[in-house]
């Protein structure tokens, strides 16, 4: 993924800050590292605090009225239901698989939460429950005691995938978040435990990808460590907190990919992906609010700062890889932004609604291209519902933040 790929050597580091700061950008210390200590003692990283760089410059966010984006999105979804589920495709015409996956349709469960979060009402209720409901009957296999990944899978024996139990259990947790109705919470539960039981390498640590235990997985560490973070938030089960910290330290010991201490899809290699970043900040966050110690919080504000820092990236504030990836990485760095008081996460997200409100849309209404109308630079195929519910979820959870 270009996005976080480390590609800006010595040289491009001394040229960008040799020029001049963009038009809109700040010459202040940026605000993601303001208050924090010199980290160097967290692992020998000086570029934190003493080498703070201004932020990417962002420009002004066109208004748009998310709320409502996010509820044409939802209701163009209807298009996509066929019989039992929502298709991966439309009409359901490809493979023997057609139904969307866990990871297919998160998305949807996601944009229903932020509605009932931020715009309560008694139709965005009835919504959110009759979503969680959906995905609650059809995932969830008894045989296995987790979340299958595709619908009405209940073998037992099925590949079940542990970062998937992550992202819908983070979908059941904000659902409880939103109605305080506990059997959301108790959906989110067994995805934890799940994933605790069946997924931790209690030998050399890290969460496996899926249950045949192929490789160690990025997107699952994230999901469950913020995940177990939050449930211990809303119950204080000394076992939440425990994992919690087990999944973190982990992360931070073994999955820091180089010196800029970003986390990895894979330990092994292969692209970083920004939705495993944004997870383990706030996790951390909170871990750090929970008393476990000021070094989480400097960990977290560390991250934040080098991804929103001018070199960061060529792409700048354009995120393009593709939504699914992009729509959670801004879901959780708004959360954590609001948390910390630090305005530019919201901006950031914003500009990128405002720009896949004007480029996604198709002439039927579903959010199938791209948020700044050019190809995408990690998504190879087209037609997934994926791409619609995630754009659909971004909006919504703007709508939640935005004045």
């Amino acid at each position: 993924m270009s996005r976080l790929r480390i590609l800006l050597g010595l040289a491009l580091a001394m040229a960008v800050l040799a020029a001049a700061v963009p038009a809109g950008a700040s010459a202040d210390v940026n605000p993601n590292c303001k208050g924090r200590a010199n980290a160097d003692e967290l692992g020998g990283w000086t570029g934190y605090a003493k080498y703070c760089f201004p932020i990417v410059a962002l420009p002004s966010p066109a208004p748009a009225r998310y709320a409502h984006l996010a509820e044409r999105g939802i209701a163009a979804a209807s298009r996509w239901h066929h019989r039992r589920w929502y298709c991966e495709f439309l009409h359901c015409t490809h493979g023997p698989y057609p139904y969307a996956t866990i990871w297919g349709s998160i998305g949807l469960l996601e944009a229903a939460d932020a509605l009932e979060t931020g715009k309560p009402s008694a139709g965005h209720l009835r919504q959110l429950n009759r979503v969680a409901g959906e995905f609650e009957k059809l995932f969830w296999d008894p045989a296995r005691g987790g979340f299958a990944p595709y619908p009405y899978d209940s073998a037992g024996n099925t590949r079940t995938f542990f970062d998937d139990n992550g992202w819908i259990g983070l979908g059941f947790y904000n659902a409880y978040a939103a109605t305080g109705n506990t059997r959301w919470l108790h959906d989110a539960q067994k995805a934890a435990r799940f994933v605790l039981a069946h997924g931790w390498d209690s030998s050399t640590g890290g969460i496996w990808w899926e249950t045949y235990h192929s490789f160690k997985s990025g997107p699952a560490l994230a999901s469950n460590a913020l995940l177990v973070t939050l449930l211990y938030n809303a119950d204080h089960e000394e076992w939440q907190l425990q994992t919690a910290l087990k999944y973190v330290e982990w992360g931070n010991t073994v999955d820091n990919s180089d010196e800029r201490r970003y986390y990895r899809n894979n330990p092994d290699g292969g692209v970083t992906l920004d939705m495993v970043q944004s997870p383990m900040i706030y996790a951390q966050y909170l871990l750090c609010q929970d008393g476990q110690g000021e070094e989480y919080c400097e960990r977290a504000g560390r991250l934040a700062t080098t991804l929103s820092e001018q070199i960061y990236d060529a792409n700048g504030y354009r995120y393009n890889y593709a939504p699914q990836y992009d729509a959670i990485f801004l879901q959780w760095m708004m959360v954590y932004g609001h948390a910390v008081g630090v305005e530019y996460w919201l901006q950031l997200a914003e500009v990128n609604a405002g720009e896949a409100a004007k480029h996604a849309v198709n002439r039927s209404g579903e959010y199938l291209k791209s948020w700044w109308g050019r190809p995408f630079e990690g998504l190879k195929i087209g037609g997934l519902m994926r791409t619609d519910v995630a754009t659909a979820s971004l909006f919504a959870w703007v709508s939640v933040y935005a004045k």
